[in-house]
């Protein structure tokens, strides 16, 4: 028996076969050809850990992991999530039957030998939930934290048989109807017009698209990679609401799931005065075809409003089961610290959560801090705009730079690897992923010891500082990442390799440089500004819970557009 971790796609890729046969009941959400869909989209700067169990040619269990971890923010976790849609998914490792208690144990044991992860969070099965419990407390020296948690899942809707439908629907829907509701023939061109609803509805809100939504680029490859071969055998379809007068009302994308119909995406023209009218009758419509295909349950998408929509349509709410694991690592302790306030508060009256939060500040006030910073944060950050001017800088006589290409960090041995990211603040799989997308990488030298680091993009960049992608224009590129060892500091090594990035672009055709700067860095303020570089304006960042907001001030019009507002 062997346990292994798959770390790139094209390994996963090899065990398509063996993990469908694995996962034939598993469902939708744990197939071969989703997950790999998913993870071809959606993987960023992420780290693949797909761990299996095989005996001999068997294999015997499977748990498609991503390391996600953070460039920044006050508490950099390190989190091992599920590949694919964890919302969705009632869980996440698949196995042989009678096997959930030797899987869990066996891949507890191989994550416990792994550095680099802090805590897994992922939706799992009762049985593995308990084999997991079991097994924390007695693997490796440093035994792992564990606990089961439940939280509430999508709000769902049993079915009727077909039947029956008209005497159910009669109890839900509004006397005066709306239009038709119709599965469209075509997946590409209705997906586009789902699309277009999606984004009126998030231009209603004055908000940028959320990640998951149509309009999120990453899902909209998703679902142009996954919709169209799931719509040829009959298990999605995308549903569309036409009015009276043949505008388009809605528009939904269903997917089958077992004997589950899933909603996976909804969008009502948000300018209709009968909105909310319209969005009952769009999932109205779907459950009728899902009712008529056999389908016993109809699980809604999450979206605004959703408690009064699942009040209208009767639905009840689903609980998931969900497994966290916690690493014997500082940020480990630190999250769990976090997470047990917060159950503590969600679990207890008011008088007993304020006494519960009182001790624990006194306790840990640290943590206390980080964890009010995971749910409400509001930041400010300086624009920076350069033009790419080539000067001549007075570089330190030992200072050297070139560009860092990927085959030379791959030709480094482990121990040499190790080395390097460590003194540069970086991650193997984040130089991996920004290597993949073609970014350009300079890399500054002192003596032959690495100094600083800068990362540069000319293609959309995630920056979670601000929770969205920045888009840099033809010509134009984005400085998403400039570290200097704190030895280092002082001698130019940041001035110097804007300098070089600035020859190096100019021979592509490219003439501007965007920046974002934390307002407290001073540090890279001061490199920027050396560099010539002109504060265009100040970027604020306000969240609260799941909602937030971007403004500029002032609103430089080029300034918006590199923002994507």
């Amino acid at each position: 028996m062997r346990c292994e971790i798959v770390r790139d796609a094209r390994g996963f890729d090899a065990l398509r076969d063996a993990w469908d046969e694995l996962a034939r009941e598993a469902g939708l959400f744990l197939s071969h050809a989703w997950l790999s869909a998913w993870w071809r989209a959606f993987h960023g700067v992420d780290e693949l850990w797909v761990l299996t169990l095989a005996e001999g040619s068997e294999l015997l269990a499977g748990w498609p992991l991503h390391l996600r971890a953070p460039r920044g923010g006050a508490m950099r976790v390190a989190e091992l999530r599920m590949v694919g849609d964890a919302a969705a998914a009632p869980r996440s490792l698949v196995c042989r039957a009678g096997e959930e208690e030797r899987a869990a144990t066996t891949f507890l044991e191989a994550l416990q030998g792994e550095r680099g992860w802090d805590v897994l969070e992922v939706p799992v099965g009762r049985r593995v939930a308990e084999a997991i419990e079991r097994a924390a407390p007695n693997v490796g020296a440093r035994s792992l934290k564990a606990d089961v948690i439940e939280l509430p899942a999508r709000a769902y809707v049993d079915l009727p048989p077909a039947t029956q439908w008209e005497e159910f629907a009669r109890t839900r829907r509004p006397v005066r109807t709306l239009g038709s509701y119709v599965a469209a023939s075509e997946p590409g061109p209705a997906l586009e017009e789902l699309q277009r609803l999606q984004r009126k509805e998030w231009a209603a809100r004055e908000a940028a698209p959320t990640h998951g939504t149509a309009s999120d680029p990453a899902a909209a490859q998703f679902l142009a990679e996954i919709v169209a071969p799931l719509h040829a055998r009959g298990l999605a379809w995308l549903g569309q609401l036409r009015a009276d007068d043949g505008a388009l009302a809605g528009a939904n994308l269903v997917v089958r799931d077992g004997d589950n119909a899933v909603e996976l995406l909804r969008g009502v023209d948000s300018s209709r005065p009968d909105h909310a009218a319209a969005a009952l009758e769009l999932r109205l419509g779907a459950m009728q075809v899902a009712a008529a295909s056999d389908a016993r349950r109809f699980e809604l998408a999450p979206s605004e409003g959703e408690e009064g929509a699942a009040a209208s349509l009767k639905a009840a709410h689903a609980r998931q089961t969900r497994a966290r694991v916690w690493n014997a690592t500082a940020f480990g302790r630190l999250h769990r610290s976090v997470a047990s306030l917060r159950d503590v508060v969600k679990g207890s009256t008011s008088a007993t959560a304020l006494e519960a939060l009182d001790k624990l500040r006194e306790r840990a006030p640290e943590a206390v801090r980080r964890a009010v910073e995971r749910v409400a944060g509001y930041a400010t950050l300086h624009l920076y705009r350069g033009e790419l001017f080539v000067r001549d800088l007075r570089d330190s006589p030992d200072l050297s730079l070139r560009l860092y290409p990927r085959a030379e960090f791959e030709a480094l041995s482990e121990p040499e690897r190790d080395a390097f990211v460590q003194r540069l603040d970086l991650q193997p799989g984040y130089c991996r992923q920004k290597w993949d997308r073609g970014d350009t990488v300079v890399l500054a030298e002192l003596g032959g010891r690495p100094a600083g680091i800068l990362w540069c993009a000319r293609t959309p960049v995630y920056v979670p500082d601000i929770g969205r992608e920045v888009r840099p224009g033809a010509g134009e590129c984005y400085i998403h990442d400039v570290y200097v060892h704190p030895d280092e500091r002082g001698r130019q090594v940041a001035p110097a390799m804007l300098d070089f990035l600035a020859r190096e672009l100019r021979s592509r055709d490219v003439y501007r440089a965007w920046a974002l700067i934390e307002r407290s860095n001073t540090a890279s303020t001061r490199a920027f500004e050396k560099a010539a570089y002109a504060s265009v304006a100040d970027v604020v960042y306000a969240r609260m819970g799941i909602v937030s907001r971007l403004i500029v001030r002032p609103p430089d019009p080029e300034a918006r557009a590199f923002l994507g507002l």
